[in-house]
């Protein structure tokens, strides 16, 4: 086979939307490159950021191909990483101008009724919500609440413009080709990001961790949010394995969630070892039937062999090896994972204490406006033994009890049945379709999980990891349209 027949090839593979997925890619790597050698983004460099909210602009789809894989990979380079101007720092990210073409595309598609806005009674509810939150923002300019208006303005966006994506992912992703081509998207963007558990064990501590440091003993592997993105792709792949049983890529797919659940330990993040196992439970216990049931029993034997193996080889290599580099690496990962283990629901656990005087003082400063809230952008006192400060609602490690103090039990029991009504309905729709049936329990099991994870760490409160939350509320929305679509052809039939 020629040169010219094999770009040929590839030419015809690649669609549009690849195509703009590319070109945003390579913009941004420009971006992050000269970032990482001046140590900040300049103005000028905005203009590498236009192309990129041009071809979002133009094809959509592509804009969130691109959200995806930048985000899974550089997450606060991406989603973080404001303009330098002068002396100021303009809180304009390269997620927000990507996603703000992906809006006015939509948008402008909309207009010209190639697209439709799907509404029923729980999207409206949520669009309520939204238009509150608006309110409160707008409110925190004018004095009510608010101690920083940048940080109100933080909040806002992470509510509302990144929550926008529940709305028009069902436009974008418009049938059951679509959706996969997204989801293979996810998978193979957090497969790339293996390579930072790669360079986390050959520097002897994981890329970008000092950004959340830890606060007890211990050297994490693999970053806080890439052992999130993880921990979305382990779940939503290990709960429908029936979907890709027999696969011929199926040993491939059991080696990728071994190194996940890898990174995951190496990460030390507790709250996620929890999370994970308590949305197991509840896709055993509430979503498989017996079959599915029968291949899990068969799939915890194999995960449980692997670990044996694992922890037999640590001690044998520990044990046979105790002054060598190897040996004492070893060593240390398994004191610090048996530690992190061992510490939970220790009272003395500086985090846990931490948590408990904080949450204290939320309920506390909730009990001044206990039905509206305090609004955005406030700071509550804490005092935790030696520690005494004042800490932002939102950074209290706890993302469900922000909202509520945020926004007070009536906005909060608003957002919870909006919630619990696409939950419910996810639960209660029935598809024949392989695909679609198998999307719906790992959209279950990944909801329930973030549910959970939420009650330990600012998740809504930080872009990179709360954007997965409204994509993952987004597919459901995007489901629940396809498989009214898949009846109603049935009927046509």
């Amino acid at each position: 086979m020629d040169q010219q027949s094999i770009f040929q090839k590839i030419k015809e593979r690649i669609t549009k939307d690849d195509a703009t997925f590319l070109l945003i890619s390579v913009c941004f790597f420009l971006v992050f490159t000269l970032r990482m050698i001046l140590g900040f983004i300049p103005w000028y460099l905005t203009l590498l950021m236009i192309p990129m909210f041009l071809a979002s602009l133009l094809r959509p789809k592509g804009g969130l191909f691109s959200i995806l894989f930048l985000t899974v990979l550089f997450e606060r380079f991406f989603t973080l990483e404001g303009i330098q101007l002068g002396n100021h720092l303009l809180k304009l990210y390269p997620l927000d101008i990507v996603l703000l073409g992906v809006y006015i595309g939509v948008f402008i598609r909309m207009i010209h009724k190639r697209w439709t806005l799907i509404m029923n009674t729980a999207n409206l509810i949520l669009l309520f919500f939204f238009l509150i939150a608006t309110l409160y923002f707008v409110s925190s300019v004018i004095g009510f609440g608010s101690q920083s208006t940048l940080v109100a303005f933080s909040t806002w966006k992470n509510y509302v413009f990144y929550g926008m994506i529940f709305f028009i992912l069902p436009s974008v992703l418009e049938n059951i080709a679509d959706v996969k081509y997204f989801v293979r998207y996810f998978i193979a963007s957090v497969m790339c990001a293996i390579i930072f558990l790669v360079i986390g064990i050959l520097r002897g501590g994981g890329l970008w961790t000092e950004f959340t440091p830890l606060s007890t003993s211990g050297i994490r592997l693999l970053a806080f949010p890439h052992a999130f993105y993880f921990s979305l792709a382990f779940l939503g792949l290990f709960v429908t394995e029936t979907f890709w049983a027999n696969s011929r890529y199926r040993a491939f797919f059991w080696v990728i969630l071994a190194i996940w659940m890898f990174g995951i330990l190496g990460s030390l993040m507790r709250h996620m070892w929890i999370g994970m196992f308590l949305a197991l439970c509840f896709s055993y216990i509430v979503l498989f039937d017996h079959l599915l049931r029968t291949r899990v029993k068969k799939m915890f034997l194999i995960a449980f062999s692997f670990g044996i193996i694992l922890f037999l080889t640590s001690f044998f290599l520990t044990l046979t090896m105790p002054n060598s580099t190897l040996g004492h690496f070893t060593q240390s990962i398994v004191e610090t994972v048996s530690t992190r283990f061992s510490s939970i629901g220790k009272s003395t656990d500086t985090s846990i204490s931490w948590r408990g005087s904080t949450w204290n003082s939320a309920f506390s400063a909730l009990s001044e406006s206990p039905f509206l809230g305090l609004g955005f952008g406030v700071r509550i006192p804490v005092e935790s033994g030696d520690y005494h400060d004042f800490v932002e609602i939102r950074n209290i490690h706890n993302s469900w009890l922000a909202l509520l103090v945020q926004m007070g039990i009536v906005n909060f029991i608003l957002f919870f049945i909006f919630l619990f009504s696409l939950i419910w309905k996810t639960f209660r729709v029935y598809t024949t379709h392989p695909f679609l049936s198998a999307l719906r329990i790992a959209l279950l099991t990944v909801i329930v999980y973030q549910g959970i994870v939420f009650l330990a760490q600012p998740y809504l409160e930080t872009n990179l990891m709360g954007l997965f939350f409204w994509l993952s509320l987004g597919m459901m929305n995007v489901l629940l349209a396809l498989v009214k679509e898949e009846v109603r052809n049935e009927k046509e039939v």
